[in-house]
């Protein structure tokens, strides 16, 4: 028997007459150079945002926030955007950033500037829009959680899809386990929305199964993989 190393899409083999094991994924190798820089910038945003709201500086404060009044009814649509950059107080900015932060890095580093911040943003939005019309008229929704959500099942999602050096099995346990520690809570918070964070989740998996599938090829152009084959 010899071993060779290739990638299937460049040997143009049919890898179903091999038998062959994933050597290396696009999420085996390091973040693109700059990913650093984004996460900082993220964090920068944050607090930015955070600390002129804090302020009230010119007044601004009272049209950050998004309440289905203001943004469904009224169509004040920019609140989608600004309500997602401001916290209450620093454990509530700093509960979220860390999330944005880390995952950020992550997005950013092995999906590129499309997926993070453009696609986050867009689908942020969208996150708060549907949250938003489950509330009263009234109830004003601010901070990043709902984001995090949905980049956390974004990252989770994309991870079982790609991440074929390990079996589905391990992959899914792996994925599930993070989700346990990370994002299920541990108590209840009256002032936290759970309802926005599960619908984050989802639109985060739905998100990643639209993006994955039309970048499939692309992505197994990725992978290195090791075929045993016979000499003879």
């Amino acid at each position: 028997m010899k071993i060779g190393i290739y990638s299937c899409h460049i040997a143009g083999m049919d890898m179903e007459e091999y038998e062959y094991s994933i050597k290396e994924t696009l999420l085996s190798r390091r973040p693109a150079e700059g990913s650093g820089m984004v996460a900082a910038a993220s964090f920068l945003v944050l607090m930015g945002f955070s600390c002129l709201f804090w302020s009230d500086y010119a007044g601004w404060a009272p049209h950050l926030p998004a309440s289905p009044e203001q943004v469904l009814k009224q169509g004040q649509y920019w609140r989608l955007f600004t309500s997602m950059f401001i916290h209450g107080d620093l454990k509530h900015l700093f509960s979220n950033a860390i999330g944005v932060v880390g995952l950020g890095y992550l997005l950013y580093g092995y999906f590129g500037f499309k997926v993070y911040p453009c696609m986050t943003l867009l689908f942020g939005a969208v996150v708060t829009t549907i949250s938003l019309a489950t509330y009263p008229p009234n109830t004003n929704l601010l901070g990043a959680s709902g984001v995090v959500y949905f980049m956390a099942a974004f990252w989770l999602t994309l991870y079982v899809c790609l991440e074929r050096r390990f079996s589905a099995g391990k992959r899914l346990l792996r994925a599930t386990g993070f989700m346990l520690i990370f994002l299920v809570p541990t108590g209840f918070n009256p002032q936290t929305s759970y309802r926005t964070h599960a619908i984050g989740f989802c639109v985060g998996v739905i998100a990643a199964v639209l993006y994955f599938f039309p970048n499939k090829e692309r992505f197994r152009r990725e992978e290195e993989i090791v075929i045993d084959w016979d000499d003879e």
